[in-house]
């Protein structure tokens, strides 16, 4: 065999080789679900069985006769015509009952801690800031939080002083001995609206920032 012919084999071994040993790299997918709360988040609270994608919760809804569920499955259609593809919802509360307040059988307000997340994914990062910044609703996460805390005297940043980017705003505030935080904003294409009662604001924070980082990265 010629050098030639022993050079040229050499090289397709070596090529070979270097193609077993470098696998195909796989973009990881990012779901809503990937990026809403997970039970690292929050210390110290459990999984709301009122968790889930957003179907399963609207389902929930209409099959128990929650008075919300027409509106909120109006709304989520309406999301959808704006580039929506996925939603989900995803709830810790210290106690069972602080986790019943999401239900028509519960009291309506959490006492020992409460924390929400609703995370949305939209097909593309033109259709995903555009919703934000209307202020729609949706489950009713919305402009209401940002008018409930500015009435009761609390604050509200906008914009990059949040630290969570320029197209964010957050809020907390105190009434009657319950405190609540909120935490909305958008980045590449996603939407996230994250509130917590009764918890302190140095959890909340913490957590919005896992959060941010599981949509940034």
């Amino acid at each position: 065999m010629s050098m030639a012919r022993i050079l040229l084999s050499l090289m397709v071994v070596l090529a070979m080789a270097g193609c077993q040993q470098s696998p195909v790299a796989r973009a990881k997918t990012v779901t809503a679900q990937s990026i809403a709360l997970q039970p690292g988040d929050v210390s110290g609270l459990q999984r709301c069985s009122g968790s889930g994608d957003l179907q399963t919760v609207l389902g929930e809804e209409k099959a128990t006769h929650q008075p919300g569920y027409y509106m909120n499955a109006t709304e989520w259609e309406q999301w959808k015509t704006q580039g929506a593809t996925e939603a989900y919802f995803a709830a810790y509360g210290r106690t069972p009952a602080d986790c019943a307040a999401l239900s028509v059988a519960g009291t309506g307000a959490p006492t020992g801690g409460l924390m929400a997340d609703l995370v949305v994914k939209f097909k593309d990062q033109a259709h995903a800031p555009k919703t934000f910044r209307a202020g729609a609703t949706l489950l009713g996460f919305g402009p209401k939080d940002i008018t409930f805390i500015k009435l009761v005297g609390g604050s509200v940043l906008t914009g990059s002083d949040t630290g969570l980017g320029p197209q964010s705003v957050i809020g907390s505030g105190a009434v009657a001995g319950t405190t609540y935080y909120f935490a909305f904003w958008q980045s590449k294409v996603i939407n996230s609206y994250l509130i917590a009662y009764d918890l302190p604001d140095a959890n909340a924070r913490g957590a919005a920032r896992s959060v941010n980082q599981r949509m940034t990265s």
